[in-house]
């Protein structure tokens, strides 16, 4: 089953995405950090939602994002 990677809601300011942890083809288990989002100087990571592999980054480095986007997709495994 795919699993899409969601941007939470963080606030209004511009959302940057910083850096990807994790290639596609990588084995991810729910909870690794994923991506790097910066907003107002400040930085956060985002969680995988599941075990599996990444499928697909939907956006990169230096992209600006908002709340609810997809960032990538996660192919779980059975």
């Amino acid at each position: 089953m795919r699993r899409e990677i969601i941007l939470p809601e963080v606030g209004a300011a511009p959302l940057r995405v910083s850096i990807w942890f994790a290639e596609p083809g990588d084995l991810v288990y729910a909870g690794d950090r994923l991506v790097e989002i910066v907003v107002e100087g400040a930085t956060f990571d985002v969680p995988a939602a599941a075990t599996g592999r990444l499928a697909e980054r939907v956006v990169r480095p230096d992209d600006v994002v908002q709340p609810g986007q997809v960032l990538g997709i996660i192919e779980e495994e059975t």
